[in-house]
């Protein structure tokens, strides 16, 4: 491990120190201890999530949409270990109102909750989280305040006024300590009633003979800081500029210690670390652990302070993690002393889109958004929502920025978020440091660090797991039948056994459990199983949380006698439904048929009524199947391709029947191949979705060259009446299934322009646009004569980049 010595110099160059590794090689006992309390700490993954709601307020009839973004918390790129996400609404007194579980694929997940006759007027809570997320006591769920108006509660609401009651004034000394005859940096944070900082407030730091020693003023988030040197025997004040002249008494500063203050350059930062004498002659030669982590890398390094009062360091932005940055400074015995937090905007990848296109087609809009940028060859996810431009309904503190690399790290709320991430400049730069120093100590908390590192109680979840047990069931193997997101499993079990496991199902609301035992003769029965499941119901998070809710700054008029939705809209719902389907099925096709080769054949409910099994319709494709039936031994189920005879060897069974070696072709059911034929015997006809036949077998070498058969079933589809015995297995009711992915309706407002339309109306959300190959994303909406809309845009791309993009779009 390199390590860095201070002798008589006051100066520490860090711009050469290269990063430790938690796993690098120490050469004290307080070093190793360090390491492998961060080390055990740090070693499981961990996953974050960030939440994209479509609006922050909403009104009863309307849908909340919502896309959910999983990351690993150290790479910051998609973690897609997880497949089950949960989803709750609670009221303030914490009762759940809504819940879901919802499938995540590449690491995104979307949803819908109606905003229905549940909800009364007022503030609710958003929670995003994932069963492994319940391991660790930092915050690395999602949690967001979502506002209700509930126009039958409320004729009339207006806002809060300006008027200030008691303040909550925050003076933070940087590091932790404020230090007697010592030169200080004090971090400033003035609240209201309700948690929001009061802006533009100015503030005068006064000595007992009301001198005044420096002064500040609040920024918009009302955070300041400002530098003294307070005196012993001295009592400080701090005055507002306000009205009432309000005056707060300043803590008596520590007459031993150390203090410490962050400056941050171009291309570096510079650590100070101050004592005084009456400290420094008991802290000569003793010698000062200084570490730099974020969670997974920890980098330490001995300080001296000797005969200097003040030891500066400096590390360049490269030698930092992009991110946060916790920097700690520890004595001899391991105590941590002091924390900063520093956040390093270098090495953070965005995507920034083109300027939008709009092309009118009758009553609707194609909003093309060029993304060159992207690449459409890796996995991309970008979510939008579309509202009108004077919107006061979408007010998230957070973007996909701020809440995957900030808010994990700290433990406080932190107003308006997103805004140090929209179009970061060196002010707002210099505005999130100064917001840091106010924050004290980061969620990584040193005493959980040294004595209760998380264990892996709740596992990482891929959808359902089952255990089956054996009553009085006499097999040893079991054909577990697919679902509509899950492929056809069949477990053998060793002789003895009397249970079987298995997971990884993703069924839908409605779907169940279907298990058949395949007996010696290969025929499917219906066997006696008792079968637990996990997850059985949505876990708790159990988790304190922390998050800030909005200003009551959404002052609106209501008059009763004029509906704000078209109720009207409802009565058609059902139709719009139907067409909906009905395109949403020919689209369907279509892209099956566009990215699959050779011919698709497409089940409906005739065809699934009328064909007896498997072997009858394939015969009718160009291939010969045949049963063999032998006397001592289970049937067997032989398909040969008729195409490629001529190229195969004949043999003749003791039945009689020529056989062609080497002209057997690949089928897959489900997209799982077909080892043994003969488990297509009792395939369910009835439960065929399509199936596609390419005869050339191109893209499978020279296994395909006797063609390629793909099954894909959907249990969902079988019918009623059909053939297939019901008894040929066991149909069990799965606790917890996976809510159905809906499409966004848009409810009819009675008009698109009045006020009220404009400050709270929707015109459209979309979880999950694409870039096309050229580079383009497109999203239709509705033509609201409104002649601006605009985009909130959130999403991933190229393999670790986000977007987190505001346009206003000129309707001509």
């Amino acid at each position: 491990m390199k390590k860095s010595l201070l002798n008589n110099c006051n100066y520490l160059i860090f711009s050469l120190f290269s990063f430790i590794f938690f796993f690098g090689n120490s050469q004290n006992s307080n070093d190793t201890l360090l390491f492998e309390a961060y080390k055990n700490y740090s070693k499981l993954p961990r996953e974050t999530t960030y939440g994209h709601l479509n609006k922050s307020t909403l009104i009863k009839g309307e849908s909340l949409g919502f896309s959910i973004y999983l990351f690993d918390k150290y790479t910051k790129k998609s973690s897609t270990q997880t497949k089950n996400v949960y989803i709750t609404i609670q009221n303030r007194s914490g009762k759940v109102l809504k819940k879901q579980m919802i499938l995540a694929e590449n690491g995104v997940a979307s949803g819908i909750i109606e905003i229905d006759s549940l909800f009364k007027s007022g503030n609710y809570v958003f929670k995003a989280y994932t069963n492994w997320m319940r391991n660790f006591e930092e915050q690395n769920f999602y949690v967001q305040h979502i506002k209700v108006i509930n126009p039958d509660d409320d004729a009339f609401i207006e806002a809060d006024d300006d008027e200030l009651f008691d303040l909550d004034a925050q003076f933070l000394p940087e590091g932790g300590h404020l230090l007697l005859n010592t030169k200080n940096t004090v971090g400033v944070v003035i609240k209201d009633d309700y948690g929001f900082g009061v802006p533009n407030l100015k503030g005068k730091v006064l000595d007992s003979n009301g001198e005044e020693v420096t002064n500040f003023e609040t920024n918009i988030h009302g955070i300041s800081k400002f530098e003294f040197t307070p005196l012993a025997r001295t009592v400080y004040t701090v005055s507002f500029s306000d009205e009432e002249q309000t005056e707060i008494t300043l803590d008596i500063g520590e007459s031993k210690g150390i203090n410490m203050s962050l400056i941050d350059t171009n291309d570096k930062i510079a650590l100070v670390f101050r004592t005084n004498e009456m400290t420094l002659q008991d802290i000569a030669n003793k010698s000062f652990k200084l570490t730099i982590g974020n969670g997974s890398l920890l980098n330490v390094s001995d300080i001296i302070f000797n005969d200097n009062s003040e030891i500066k360091a400096f590390i360049s932005h490269k030698d930092l993690t992009p991110g946060m940055n916790i920097i700690t400074l520890f004595d001899e015995n391991n105590k941590p002393l002091l924390e900063r937090l520093y956040f390093n905007y270098d090495g953070i990848k965005s995507i920034v889109t083109g300027v939008p296109s709009v092309e009118k087609i009758n009553d609707s809009l194609i909003i093309s958004i060029p993304s060159s940028t992207i690449n459409s060859k890796l996995f991309n996810n970008l979510s939008i929502s579309v509202l009108p431009s004077n919107t006061k309904s979408y007010n998230h503190h957070h973007n996909i920025f701020s809440y995957t690399f900030l808010q994990p790290y700290i433990k406080g709320r932190i107003e308006n978020a997103r805004y140090y991430f929209t179009n970061p400049d060196k002010k707002k730069r210099a505005e999130l440091d100064n917001l840091l120093i106010t924050q004290g100590w980061s969620s990584y908390d040193w005493t959980t660090i040294f004595n209760n590192p998380p264990s892996n109680q709740y596992e990482f979840e891929d959808g359902i797991s089952i255990n089956a047990n054996l009553n009085n069931t006499k097999g040893d193997t079991f054909l577990i039948y697919p679902l509509q997101n899950s492929p056809s499993v069949t477990v053998g079990i060793k002789e003895g056994e009397s249970s079987f496991s298995a997971r990884g199902f993703l069924p839908l609301k409605n779907e169940p459990l279907r298990i058949g035992m395949i007996d010696k003769q290969n025929r499917v029965n219906k066997p006696n199983l008792y079968v637990q499941f996990s997850p059985i119901e949505i876990p708790g998070l159990g988790h304190k949380f922390s998050s800030l809710n909005y200003k009551n700054n959404n002052a609106f008029r209501y008059d009763a006698s004029l509906p704000i939705l078209d109720e009207s809209w409802n009565k058609i719902e059902t139709l719009d439904t139907v067409l909906l389907t009905v395109k949403k099925e020919e689209e369907r096709i279509e892209k099956i048929k566009r990215l699959n080769r050779g011919r698709v054949y497409v089940f409906d409910e005739n065809k699934r009524n009328n064909i007896p099994d498997f072997a009858s319709y394939i015969s009718s494709k160009g291939y010969t199947a045949v049963v063999l039936i032998h006397p001592d031994k289970p049937n067997e189920l032989k398909i040969e391709s008729n195409i490629r005879k001529t190229y195969g060897t004949v043999t003749e069974t003791s039945e009689g029947i020529e056989i062609y070696s080497n002209v057997a072709p690949l089928i897959y059911l489900d997209k799982m191949l077909i080892a043994d034929f003969n488990q297509l015997m009792y395939l369910d006809m009835s439960s065929v979705d399509y199936i596609i036949i390419d005869k050339q077998g191109i893209g499978e070498g020279m296994r395909g060259s006797n063609g390629v058969i793909k099954i894909f079933t959907n249990p969902l589809l079988r019918t009623e009446g059909s053939n297939y015995s019901v008894e040929a297995y066991q149909n069990i009711k799965f606790p917890q299934s996976f809510t159905i992915s809906k499409k966004f309706y848009t409810p009819t407002y009675s008009t698109y322009l009045n006020e009220f339309y404009q400050n709270y109306g929707v015109i459209d959300w979309f979880p999950n646009c694409k870039t096309n190959n050229i580079g383009t994303t497109q999203v239709k909406v509705l033509n609201t004569k409104n002649k601006e809309i605009k985009l909130f845009i959130e999403g991933i791309a190229n393999d670790g980049e986000f977007i987190s993009e505001e346009k206003i779009i000129t309707i001509n």
